[in-house]
């Protein structure tokens, strides 16, 4: 599998930032939170659910966008989640255990794969095997993306239309389908960038 985009980190974050409202939306819907793209440009009301998620979101993105110093690893992944849950979990597991930890690293680090199919691999390990309980989907997605700017590979984003398919195909994997008629779909549907002429 090829990389789909190739651009700079700073185009790839102007990419994500410019589109922003649009992928809080499409991350909340995919949460399973039924708000509208209005809600998502409002002021979080932290009185409820939605509220909390919505400003865990907007966090997230912060995050992932203002932290090229910080590498993609077990650490990013587990921070990343804290902020992603919290206020809507009690005793958030924020830990790995250390064959977890391993394996993630290897799966970062294939030398022999483009950087889109290693953000795919990682994303379906974390998704497969439920490192956390709950809230693995919007960790693994945002996870992926970390590996996906920093290496100007494009954004991925479920769009709300997708929805459905991404569920089925998910559990389809779950069931010991291939994951590489997913991994096509992702490529296919769910990844946006720049097209740069060089």
């Amino acid at each position: 599998m090829l990389n789909k985009y190739t651009m700079s980190r700073t185009q790839n974050v102007l990419f994500v930032k410019n589109n922003l409202d649009r992928y809080i939306y499409e991350s909340m819907r995919l949460a399973r939170y039924d708000v509208t793209p209005e809600f998502c440009k409002e002021e979080p009301d932290l009185s409820t659910e939605e509220g909390k998620a919505l400003r865990n979101f907007k966090k997230t993105y912060k995050f992932l966008l203002e932290t090229p110093d910080l590498e993609a690893d077990y650490s990013y992944l587990l921070d990343m989640h804290w902020i992603l849950m919290d206020g809507l979990m009690d005793n958030i597991n924020n830990e790995l255990t250390e064959e977890q930890v391993e394996y993630l690293y290897k799966m970062i680090n294939q030398p022999a794969k483009a950087n889109t199919e290693i953000a795919i691999d990682v994303m379906l390990y974390i998704l497969d095997k439920k490192l956390f309980k709950d809230g693995d989907v919007r960790a693994a997605i945002l996870f992926a993306n970390k590996i996906m700017i920093e290496n100007g590979c494009g954004f991925i984003s479920i769009p709300d239309s997708k929805d459905q398919y991404f569920r089925n195909f998910l559990k389809e994997i779950r069931n010991g389908a291939d994951p590489n008629d997913f991994k096509n779909w992702i490529l296919k549907y769910c990844i946006k960038g720049i097209k740069n002429d060089y």
